[in-house]
């Protein structure tokens, strides 16, 4: 690598996508991890070619370059950055790469110089996708056997719900959001009208788009009341605000990665010299995603999709609310939390198995099995 090479090297790596990894990653191992994403991933020179973009190979980062990078308290690191093979790659999948593959070989992600580390993403839910929105006829006697029942229905949380064998079934029919399917503590949300990822399109060349079904936890009950350890100092600058009524409740996380702040998404949009204005129309799109949510139950199900479509990442971030509010259930990292994971996976793959779809996670890499969903599975 020459000096010039070297001298754009920390900031070709701060804007990335770029995989920090601990150890020097084998590359036939991060070509099967690639494979997951796109079937079609193959190597190509010393990279691998994969849904649009280049994994470059590995380059050793001592303590001095990670310090350019804003990386602190690490001696050695390696970097496999991410590159847009042409135009930038649809939904931002390169991004969605590099974050699969830290997730996968025990690292962290860097983009636009803010390291992250996806295991503390507690909204990795599987999903299913399927060529097109499967009906109540045909959903409700898969689910039957598959969630946990409900007693009774609680016509508080669900008003427009109707039990059926134990599932809480909600005709939503606004948006994306077909309709929402409700067990014990787990919610299974249909939404149709997503762009076809790449591990997807291999499988259904013809599509244009796909139905997904969105496996993710129960969402708790709100409070009867305000929170007690809240100060009037808390609301000097905040506006009076009627309180919420006890049974208006948030229906599922359907897509906790839909709609993402137009500010970050178009942060994502640069890379390799890329113009914004391809961020900025996309940034646009997931606006008028958010505009298609659905109501339920006095609830906001925002029905914009995947990426997955994450990977699609046209399912960016909701911009409403905060982050830690959008995920239920046991802290990640825990026996719980992994128990959890497992139990929403093999789901997702029972639905999948059954409906002849197939079944991935949050960034549309395919699942096997259900270890897959565990962090550090190619370590």
């Amino acid at each position: 690598m020459g000096w010039f090479s070297n001298l754009l090297l920390p900031g070709r790596l701060r804007t990335g996508p770029t995989v920090l990894l601990p150890v020097r990653p084998d590359p036939k191992t991060l070509l099967a991890i690639a494979q997951l994403a796109d079937p079609a991933a193959r190597p190509d020179g010393d990279g691998i070619l994969a849904g649009g973009s280049r994994i470059l190979p590995a380059v050793e980062l001592g303590a001095d370059m990670l310090a350019k990078l804003g990386v602190e308290g690490e001696e050695r690191l390696w970097a496999c950055r991410i590159a847009a093979e042409g135009p930038l790659p649809v939904d931002f999948f390169d991004k969605t790469l590099a974050e699969g593959i830290a997730y996968r070989l025990g690292g962290w992600s860097l983009c636009q110089g803010e390291p992250t580390d996806p295991v503390e993403d507690e909204r990795r839910y599987p999903v299913v996708y399927l060529p097109a929105a499967p009906t109540p006829e045909e959903t409700l006697p898969v689910l039957a056997g598959l969630l946990r029942p409900v007693d009774a229905l609680d016509t508080a949380r669900w008003p427009d719900g109707e039990l059926a064998d134990g599932i809480v079934h909600v005709a939503v029919r606004q948006g994306r959001v077909t309709d929402v399917y409700a067990g014990a503590d787990t919610v299974v949300t249909v939404e149709e009208g997503h762009r076809v990822p790449p591990a997807v399109g291999v499988r259904w060349p013809y599509l244009t788009e796909v139905a997904v079904l969105r496996v993710s936890p129960l969402p708790p009950r709100p409070p009867a009341e305000a929170d007690p350890g809240r100060g009037a100092a808390d609301d000097l600058d905040e506006p009076a605000a009627p309180e919420e009524p006890a049974e208006t409740v948030e229906v599922a996380d359907v897509d906790a990665r839909a709609v993402e702040d137009p500010e970050d998404a178009g942060e994502h949009g640069q890379r390799d010299g890329t113009a914004d204005d391809e961020a900025t129309a996309t940034a646009q799109d997931a606006q008028s995603g958010a505009a298609d949510g659905a109501v339920v139950d006095g609830a906001v199900v925002d029905g914009a999709g995947g990426e997955p479509e994450s990977v699609e990442s046209e399912e960016m971030e909701e911009a409403s609310g905060d982050e830690d509010d959008l995920a239920y259930g046991p802290e990640t990292g825990s026996a719980d939390a992994e128990e959890a994971m497992l139990a929403r996976a093999t789901l997702a793959l029972t639905l999948a198995d059954r409906l002849q779809g197939i079944a991935a996670d949050s960034g549309a890499f395919q699942l096997g099995e259900p270890e897959d969903v565990l962090p550090g599975r190619y370590a």
